[in-house]
């Protein structure tokens, strides 16, 4: 199996095991790419694991099965009505990585975007279901970090330009898990985001007063620079641009912190 991401929630650690195969070796070894190890197999079921948190609590973990597809990352989980909320990236089926590919010749229409969803899992009943949260296709989701693991309203993702269909990330999306609606910044036609990351705003009073930072890749200019949005007002546009010299390689992961660790 291959699992790169899990949830936790006040209780419980969840994990995806999707539907595909995992053979580390050729990685390992040198001889594929990563992503070359891992195939689809759409006659598997994707199994959520659910671990407790707390050892001694008695609690056994708990495996539930829903349809094959493929989860990379998830959003945020938590408890509540006696269910467990999880929300993530999720794919009908994975594209399958080959070797000496070229990303500018892939034909992004046959591949299933990824599309935020929300699962409801019942421990008692041992039920999954399914509500799709949103139809556009994005991916490295974000959230407040004082929102982990506990109930929350706005999710910040990388999103597609286009509203449907697979396509590069070329913007941010604001997801209100509550009220369904959404709102986009984009940067297209040259533009490519990475990850967002939320900044709280000290002594903020609502879950979205803050700010979003996302590094941009300019495909026209060969440049990147860092955009900072005002996370409650995405229609404003960007509010500060940082640009840098040379461009930084597409990477997938980024965090904030208060903290300065330069030499002074």
């Amino acid at each position: 199996s291959f699992i790169h991401d899990f949830a936790i929630s006040a209780n419980y650690c969840i994990f995806f095991q999707s539907a595909v195969q995992f053979n580390p070796l050729p990685y390992i070894f040198g001889f594929k790419g990563a992503g070359e190890c891992v195939h689809f197999r759409p006659h598997l079921p994707t199994r959520i694991i659910i671990v407790p948190r707390d050892p001694k609590a008695g609690k056994p973990v708990k495996v539930l099965s829903t349809k094959a597809g493929f989860v990379f990352h998830h959003t945020n989980a938590f408890e509540q009505d006696g269910n467990i909320y999880l929300d993530s990236i999720c794919y009908d089926s994975l594209y399958q990585v080959k070797t000496n590919m070229d990303y500018r010749e892939i034909d992004f229409d046959e591949l299933a975007p990824g599309q935020l969803w929300r699962f409801t899992l019942n421990l008692e009943e041992e039920t999954v279901e399914q509500q799709l949260l949103l139809s556009r296709c994005c991916e490295f989701p974000a959230v407040h970090p004082d929102k982990v693991g506990r109930p929350y309203r706005y999710a910040y993702l990388g999103g597609a330009h286009q509203e449907l269909g697979n396509a590069p990330l070329q913007g941010i999306v604001k997801v209100d898990t509550i009220s369904g609606q959404s709102c986009f910044w984009s940067t297209a036609p040259d533009g490519f985001v990475s990850e967002p990351v939320f900044v709280p705003r000290p002594q903020a009073k609502t879950e979205d007063d803050g700010w979003i930072l996302t590094m941009v890749y300019n495909g026209k200019k060969h440049r990147s620079e860092i955009v900072i949005l005002d996370a409650a007002n995405f229609e404003g546009g960007a509010i500060a641009r940082l640009p840098l010299k040379h461009h930084i390689p597409y990477g997938l992961h980024g965090n904030w912190t208060n903290e300065y660790f330069a030499q002074t």
